[in-house]
């Protein structure tokens, strides 16, 4: 056997019984969660990034408010005030990443952080890796003001935006080149945006999906050029998307998008539809 096949069988041993003893949550209150355990040990066990998620650390937001980095409190503060009233109540755990950066908060059932900017005098968005992993099955995770809801597979299934921004985030390209392994995509596939860049979508994994090259260039990019007419226009704009998959499958099949424009008073006065077939040679309907 070579060598490089005897490290791998090793490697592919030892990894179940280095996961069993990484305690991520140890000394919180969200330490005997079986959801979490799983989620995190999942992040860890893919090797898609050279990031070490174990180095990751997850601390009682109680305990954050008593310590004293007060950088880390005022955005845990500004994170917390964006959870509804009912969600306030729930056991919140602050993450770290392994450099050390403030993630954002993580709960049960949802997430809330910030997405990833670009730095100044910076070429790609510094992302934020808690939103560049494995995503939290069954969950919220609130994004900038964006919801994105998971399915009891960690499959991003809805996504919804109550008013479009009309910023350009910019791209992280490596993000990109990994979005389409990472979620199973076939040849052909790009990396697609859920929410376009050019109106402010994150630039992490929670925003991205594989999709067919044509579509994601064509119909769907026609799409949200009209959102992106509307914004120009004044209008506040809405975006909902639904993603739809077969089976276990993390590749959606289609996408159901939906954008609304609307005037000084809150009406709708526009209302953009589109179902879209992302099979490899499936055929595009709009109404």
């Amino acid at each position: 056997m070579k060598r490089a096949s005897i490290f791998s069988l090793l490697a592919a041993l030892l990894l179940p019984l280095a996961l069993a003893s990484y305690t991520p949550f140890k000394d919180n209150p969200l330490e005997r969660s079986s959801k979490l355990k799983s989620w995190w040990n999942e992040a860890c066990a893919h090797k898609y990034y050279t990031v070490d998620f174990k180095k990751f650390k997850f601390i009682d937001l109680r305990t954050l408010c008593k310590g004293r980095d007060t950088s880390s409190q005022r955005k845990a503060g500004n994170l917390l005030s964006r959870v509804p009233r009912g969600g306030r109540n729930q056991r919140w755990i602050a993450a770290f990443d392994n450099r050390g950066q403030f993630c954002g908060l993580v709960s049960e059932s949802m997430i809330v952080a910030d997405a990833g900017v670009k730095p100044k005098n910076g070429k790609e968005v510094y992302v934020n890796m808690l939103l560049n992993s494995v995503h939290l099955p069954s969950a919220i995770y609130l994004v900038d003001n964006i919801s994105y809801y998971t399915d009891d597979k960690g499959r991003i299934k809805r996504v919804y935006c109550p008013d479009l921004k009309l910023k350009s985030r910019g791209r992280n390209q490596s993000s990109q080149k990994y979005s389409v392994k990472f979620k199973d995509g076939v040849s052909g596939d790009n990396c697609g945006h859920l929410i376009p860049q050019a109106l402010d979508g994150p630039a992490e994994q929670i925003n991205f999906v594989p999709q067919r090259r044509d579509l994601n260039s064509g119909e769907i990019l026609e799409l949200e050029k009209k959102a992106i007419n509307a914004k120009k226009q004044g209008h506040k704009v809405s975006y909902e998307i639904k993603i739809l998959y077969h089976g276990n499958e993390k590749r959606p099949y289609g996408f159901e998008n939906n954008v609304k424009v609307y005037d000084q008073k809150g009406k709708v006065i526009r209302n953009y539809t589109g179902m879209f077939d992302n099979s490899p040679k499936g055929r595009n309907k709009k109404h």
